[in-house]
């Protein structure tokens, strides 16, 4: 059984990227949002390179509170994370209309 979920985990920060950009939000405002710095949001959405001894520090920022408090800053279901990154299911796991 496969346990080294990177590439799983480097998916989801490029979905958590995507849907940031929808709303419009630097990796600041962000950070500022859900209480963290920026450098984790950096990390969330694989910015930098993550390798098999970096990542210990990227799964400890990736914890499902903290994906569902992300998930509240931008007004979206977390499913949607689990989701290809269209605009169709933009609109359908927003929260804000």
């Amino acid at each position: 059984m496969k346990t080294d979920y990177e590439e799983a985990y480097l998916e989801l920060g490029k979905r958590i990227a995507f849907y940031r950009q929808k709303r419009g939000l630097s990796q600041e405002q962000l950070a500022r949002r859900v209480h963290c710095s920026p450098i984790y949001i950096q990390k969330i959405e694989g910015e930098h390179v993550a390798t098999r001894t970096t990542m210990s520090a990227i799964w400890s920022v990736k914890q499902l509170d903290f994906l569902f408090a992300i998930a509240n800053a931008l007004q979206i279901d977390a499913a949607a994370f689990f989701k290809p990154m269209t605009e169709v299911n933009f609109q359908k796991y927003r929260r804000d209309h």
